[in-house]
């Protein structure tokens, strides 16, 4: 299997969850926004989850990383919905999903 691949049995494993994710996000009030989602050890990496949450209707806006350590941000966006963050690092293979936290 490639790893890079969305397959129909990740995305039908992961997608009910993933949704339930966002709906708690979308659902929840500014303040109490910060539920970060664990998805490291699962199927899924920073490629594959950007696929999934593509096939949900979001789209990538913008893609960092600060270099050697592999730390990775990915902004997704959907029209009237919030902004999602994919981040974690790829040193310690550490992958979460949570509403994006705007400075």
């Amino acid at each position: 299997m490639n790893r890079w691949e969305l397959t129909e049995e990740v995305k039908e494993k992961h997608t009910t969850i993933i949704q339930e994710f966002i709906n708690k996000i979308e659902s929840a009030k500014e303040e109490s926004i910060n539920e970060v989602m664990n998805l490291s050890n699962t199927e899924l990496n920073p490629f594959t989850l950007v696929k999934l949450l593509e096939h949900l209707g979001y789209e990538q806006i913008e893609q960092t990383d600060n270099g050697w350590q592999f730390d990775f941000w990915i902004t997704m966006e959907k029209d009237g919905c919030k902004s999602l963050s994919v981040h974690g690092t790829g040193i310690i293979f550490e992958l979460k999903l949570s509403a994006k936290q705007y400075e």
